[in-house]
């Protein structure tokens, strides 16, 4: 806690001033008054004038673990004084070449015996970010690498993959590592020396390890205003380090970041910064931090792309400098460990398939979470959320969750319910579900002092501790309040516990984990003091960006452990997040306004976030505070349905803007909207079981797509939905009437219109209309997607419908798409209970039907026949009557035309599940 009552009301008063006004930008540190952050800057700085060297690799230490494949070594950290007291400390190294040929290595401490340190505080610095950021084994298989040591430069190792794809050379004189991709430098690690590792010494002895190009600044105190209370036990303990990409002028990633999805160049402004925190109206295009962290960066060009991923959950800023043809990065982080993976491919999607085989693969969500959500801080009872339901209805504007804010709960105390406004939750729920709909209620990990829950977490003694080892009491929503530790085993059992009672027998309710960053109204820029500790005596400092990774993950884990013999899917929003957060929850981007800055920086924002692994995530529609103007909403709405995570959500101080409020036009334009998602939930539910299988990104940036046009890598307000072939160019501007979209080379179809157009060289740009009413989407030649085209009021009600198939000839008549589809609900896919199957246009002449897994029963899967197939005109030459043939059987079916652009094969009679061919 904070040493005095008068600093925690400033603190408080300063909170809710950020609430009512937006945030503020001196309650967050910059990189000068950061102390780790100014030292690393001035000590690169410096040694890019000196030129010095003190870090080399000890050749009597190198040595090659056979158990695990893995090459370990001693690098030696030596600063000489002039009066020959010198320091030398010993850092344990490792390196391996894993199973899909990425590199990791690490660099440790074996810091000595620390004496007067708390005894609830842990001497280790900590190195378990990978325990919660993997998805497996830590070396993830290793490969048995190759080995040599140079002839004539007996200092250089080279370690080379099995098929020679990878390799690097070790360089023991001065630590330095170049590494080399199929026979390419792709990038170096130190090349400018700037590795600096703060190792353990005591503040009377802190002049012996001082080399002159280090700065003292902040080593043993925190100056800044809001954190002088921060006690730093082990002083100095940053680690940093250069990282070059050699030929690269492109870099991605960081999320999450309110700036553009190319990162820029911070040489003239504060690093990017990576430090989850609680930013009420966040700034724009800035390298501030914001409240997740996913330190994946990718560099990327035709024919090649890397990724570095930086095993670390402290406080971390990241520098960059577009350096003629390469592009320079220096990573800096407040504690923890260097432990840097290495991903390499020939194109981009690439690296995030390898990033998620070692962090694990996004969920595959229920398709009810990928409907319309409604939310409002707040629903004020059972009436307001049943008229919400009803009127939505009424006004045939589909949608699958509404959501209740911390307003429901008895006294803002998380696992109540208010009783005199929601006197039978289970009523409510049952309501609900009559029509295949779920309600997602708020759980954050802050919990009131002196109820039960918060006192059970004290008497099991798994709330998180200050730094004295007692209880932590902070102030957020609540009031006075402790926080849970969920890195305690013991902390996340008494978790299930709280959603056992809490949840038993419900089988539609969802949780909200939000403020899980921590968000601490009463602590050092909105979150938690660094010196707080968890679980085997680790401090915040340490773990800060794996917390609301924590939460999240225990709280799925909690939820499917509920009904065990339901096996549904849970969905878990998280507004906190980390590498690995994808395995079990979905995001978005926080307390955004209602403008139109806004509404066009999300999707940069959405685009960053997909190609690191993190693809479930919207933003706000359409704003969260302030009182949207109508072409906004319109507009907003139309970007939003892309989303992948599609949510409004507005702030308790907003007027009420649910769509069916609406004046008209309004109203209509927003139903369709809305509609739209629900007639591409097939192909968007196929495109969320891709990204569960290899991590591809549900919105792809054109880059990703197109690697092979550097015309595409700063483009980052159109995209692709998946692999499906839909291109998005949204309206993001107040008054604006048409579009300019970039295309590659090839024909494209204006959906669902399929009027055709064709880019002849390179990329063009090209105008597209779009009135108020009309989405700008393009369907490219080559796909074949998948839609259900009735009208239903939420996504569980479409399950009995049939298909409508849309086929986008390429210019050699040629078309492909993939359909996926379970029972949307449970985990029985996992037991191979689904459908996939790919339907295949051959040079204009045959259409065909490939089953590639079929279920045990069609109760798995629903309808599965198709009741149309739409058809460009044009582009083939379509008979009025087309022959298909299932097995033996040969039949004739009328082909009609439908509108100016398009015929259509009305009732076909065939199935997904069955092998056909149709004949044109």
């Amino acid at each position: 806690m904070y040493p005095n009552r008068v600093v925690l009301l400033l603190f408080c008063l300063v909170t809710r001033f950020q609430l009512v006004f937006g945030f503020t930008d001196y309650l967050l540190k910059t990189c000068a008054q950061s102390g780790f952050c100014h030292r690393n800057r001035a000590y690169g700085s410096s040694i890019s004038e000196s030129g010095s060297k003190y870090y080399s690799i000890d050749l009597q230490s190198v040595n090659f673990d056979e158990d695990d494949n893995v090459m370990r070594a001693s690098i030696i950290k030596r600063v000489e004084r002039p009066d020959g007291n010198h320091a030398s400390v010993s850092l344990p190294f490792s390196l391996a070449i894993l199973s899909n040929n990425s590199i990791r290595f690490t660099v440790d401490e074996n810091r000595p015996t620390i004496e007067n340190l708390p005894q609830s505080l842990s001497s280790r610095r900590y190195n378990e970010t990978s325990k919660w950021a993997f998805d497996c084994a830590e070396t993830h298989g290793a490969k048995r690498p190759r080995i040599k040591r140079g002839w004539l430069q007996s200092d250089v190792y080279t370690i080379a993959s099995p098929d020679k794809t990878v390799k690097l050379e070790l360089h023991t004189k001065s630590f330095l590592m170049k590494v080399f991709h199929r026979g390419q430098q792709a990038l170096v690690v130190n090349e400018r020396s700037f590795l600096n590792f703060e190792h353990y010494r005591s503040k009377e002895d802190n002049y012996r390890h001082l080399a002159p190009e280090e700065s003292s600044f902040n080593m043993f105190g925190d100056d800044f205003q809001y954190s002088q209370a921060d006690s730093l036990p082990f002083g100095p303990e940053s680690v940093a380090l250069d990282i070059t990409f050699k030929h690269y002028s492109n870099v991605f990633g960081i999320p999450e970041h309110a700036d553009s999805l190319r990162l820029r160049d911070t040489t003239d402004r504060d690093p990017y910064r990576l430090f989850n925190v609680d930013v009420f109206e966040y700034n724009l295009n800035s390298t501030f931090p914001t409240y997740g962290s996913i330190p994946l960066m990718i560099a990327s060009k035709p024919e090649s792309s890397i990724g570095v991923f930086w095993v670390n959950a402290a406080d971390t800023w990241v520098d960059i400098k577009y350096d003629d043809h390469d592009t320079k990065t220096h990573w800096m982080s407040e504690s923890g460990i260097i432990d840097v993976v290495l991903f390499f491919g020939d194109e981009p999607s690439e690296i995030t398939e390898k990033y998620t085989f070692l962090t694990g693969r996004p969920f595959l969500p229920s398709l009810s979470s990928l409907g319309y959500h409604q939310c409002r801080w707040n629903y004020n009872d059972e009436l307001d959320v049943l008229t919400v339901d009803s009127e939505m209805d009424r006004a045939h504007i589909p949608y699958d969750n509404i959501w209740l804010d911390i307003e429901y709960t008895d006294e803002r105390k998380f696992f109540t319910w208010k009783s005199d406004s929601f006197p039978n939750p289970s009523r409510l729920l049952k309501r609900l579900a009559k029509l295949g709909r779920q309600l997602t209620v708020l759980i954050d990990p802050h919990l009131k002092e002196d109820y039960e829950v918060s006192d059970s977490i004290v008497r099991d003694n798994v709330a998180v501790k200050d730094c004295k080892g007692q209880t932590f009491v902070g102030h957020c929503w609540p009031g006075q309040s402790i926080w849970i530790d969920t890195f305690d085993p013991a902390g996340q059992s008494l978790w299930t516990q709280f959603f056992m009672r809490f949840s038993k027998g419900i089988a539609n309710l969802n949780i909200w984990n939000d403020m899980n960053e921590p968000s601490i109204f009463s602590g050092p820029e909105t979150t938690a003091p660094k010196d707080l500790l968890h679980y085997n005596g680790f401090e915040e400092r340490s773990v800060h960006n794996l917390y609301g990774l924590t939460v999240h993950e225990t709280t799925y884990k909690s939820m499917k452990a509920i009904s065990p013999e339901e096996n549904t899917r849970p969905f878990v929003l998280t507004r906190s997040f980390f590498s690995g957060s994808q395995r079990t929850a979905a995001t978005w981007t926080g307390d955004n306004v209602a403008n139109w800055d806004y509404l066009r920086i999300s999707i940069p924002m959405c685009l960053s976030n997909n190609i690191a692994g993190m693809p479930f995530i919207g933003a706000d529609i359409a704003g969260f505070s302030g009182n949207p103007e109508e072409e906004l909403i319109a507009r907003w709405y139309q970007a939003g349905l892309w989303y992948p995570f599609f949510r409004a959500h507005a702030h308790i101080d907003t007027l009420r803007r649910e769509p069916y409020l609406f004046e008209e036009p309004l109203k209509s334009i927003v139903r369709n909207a809305i509609q739209l998602r629900y007639t591409l939930l097939p192909t968007f539910y196929s495109t969320f079981h891709r990204a569960s299988k290899d991590g591809s990104p549900i919105l792809k940036p054109m880059f990703y797509q197109k690697p092979q046009f550097p015309e595409l890598y700063d483009v980052d307000d159109q995209f692709y939905v998946g692999d499906s072939g839909l291109l998005v160019k949204p309206v993001l501007e107040r008054g604006q009437r048409s579009i300019h979209i970039s295309l590659a080379p090839g024909i494209y179809y204006h959906y669902p219109s399929l009027e055709s157009l064709v880019a002849q060289t390179n990329i063009e740009i090209k105008q597209l209309d779009a009135p108020l009413d009309k989405i700008p989407v393009l369907l490219e030649g080559g796909h074949i997607i998948f839609s259900k085209e009735r009208y239903r009021r939420s996504a569980k009600l479409y399950r009995n419908d049939p298909y409508t198939l849309t086929v986008a000839p390429d210019l050699l008549e040629n078309a492909a798409g993939k359909i996926y589809v379970d029972d949307g609900e449970t985990f029985n896919f996992q037991s191979g209970e689904f459908l996939e199957t790919q339907v295949v246009l051959q040079k204009g002449k045959i259409l065909k039907n490939i089953p590639l897994n079929v279920p045990s029963s069609h109760i798995f899967i629903g309808n599965r026949y198709i009741e149309k197939i739409i058809l460009p005109v044009g582009r083939m030459t379509v008979k009025e009557l087309v022959k298909v043939q299932k097995g033996h059987e040969i039949y004739e079916v009328a082909a009609t035309r439908e509108g100016l652009n398009s015929i259509a094969i009305l009732n076909p009679l065939v199935r997904l599940d069955e092998e056909w061919v149709i004949m044109f």
